[in-house]
């Protein structure tokens, strides 16, 4: 057994897992998409994309290796090989439904961000990147906010198209 894995009941729990799991900490990547979104209101319903994109491996490393000039067609509609990231989204969506509530609820409890009167997301508070020290952590609120920025660069309409989505 290693150091960072914990046994119950026959079964090992690694403790980063266990963390991702957690509604807290799938607010910070909420909020982490919001900053990235870098407009003064973020579409409520754009957040629903966040958490099944971020918590699968493949197009979670790609947003990773984002760079400024990247958009959400080069980086996972060009290339066949990376449009696979995006295989069974609109499956992860349903699966992550509640948990994007739950998550946002937090996020707006903790009053990193609001819903203003028009049913748009606001930023009300920053992320303090530089205090992030955990590497997987890091990942996860990276590639969070760079979804964000692909994501402002185009409108929203195209942002479901382009992802082959719909929103229920």
């Amino acid at each position: 057994m290693e150091y960072n894995e914990v046994k119950i009941n026959d079964e090992f729990i690694d403790p980063i897992q266990n963390i991702t799991s957690n509604p807290f900490f799938m607010s910070r990547i909420i909020h982490a998409f919001i900053q990235g979104y870098e407009k003064p209101s973020v579409p409520f319903n754009i957040i629903y994309i966040v958490l099944p994109i971020i918590y699968y491996g493949p197009s979670r490393k790609l947003l990773t290796k984002a760079q400024s000039r990247s958009s959400l067609r080069t980086l996972f509609v060009d290339d066949i090989d990376k449009a696979t990231a995006l295989g069974g989204l609109q499956e992860r969506m349903l699966y992550f439904n509640t948990l994007t509530n739950q998550s946002f609820i937090i996020a707006a409890n903790e009053e990193r961000v609001r819903l203003n009167s028009n049913g748009m997301i606001e930023l009300t508070q920053n992320i303090k990147y530089k205090e992030i020290s955990n590497k997987n952590v890091r990942e996860f609120i990276r590639a969070a906010h760079y979804l964000g920025l692909l994501c402002s660069k185009i409108e929203i309409s195209n942002v479901y198209r382009l992802l082959g989505v719909i929103i229920l």
